[in-house]
Order: C-alpha cells, then sequence, then structure tokens
C-alpha cells in the first residue's frame, strides 16, 4: 500500500484533543518540577531523574551518564 490511510473526521477531533491533553500535561508536570527544583534551590545545570525522584548534577565523564537517558522536562 502506498497512499496514506487518514482517520475519519470523529477520531481525528478525538487524537487531537488527546494529544492536546498530553502536551498540557507535559507542560504542566515542567512548570511543577521547575517550581519544586526553585525551592530547593537545585544549582543551575541539574536535571530530575525520574527513576531516582531526584534532582542530579550534570555528568562530568560520559562514563556517568546512564545509559537509559530520562526525559528531558526542560522544553
Amino acid at each position: 500500500m502506498t497512499q496514506p490511510i487518514t482517520l475519519n473526521q470523529r477520531t481525528t477531533g478525538t487524537v487531537i484533543q488527546l494529544v492536546d491533553r498530553v502536551h498540557q500535561a507535559q507542560e504542566t508536570l515542567r512548570t511543577y518540577v521547575e517550581a519544586v527544583g526553585a525551592a530547593l534551590d537545585v544549582p543551575q545545570g541539574w536535571r530530575f531523574d525520574v527513576q531516582s525522584m531526584a534532582f542530579v548534577p550534570p555528568a562530568t565523564n560520559p562514563v556517568e551518564a546512564d545509559p537509559a537517558p530520562t526525559p528531558d522536562l526542560s522544553e
């Protein structure tokens, strides 16, 4: 098959709503984590690690870097 398979209008509307909710949730999470980091005086450049539920310093040695990077919440 070489032609695009499009969604009907109802399904398209549902997908758009779900994508909007995901983007809103990501923005809410990013804002919340940034506020928590500010309240804890987390140094600039540190990131929030979802696995450990902690703010961690930037890796100084590539060997120290996580094998599976955590989501970047700074967008």
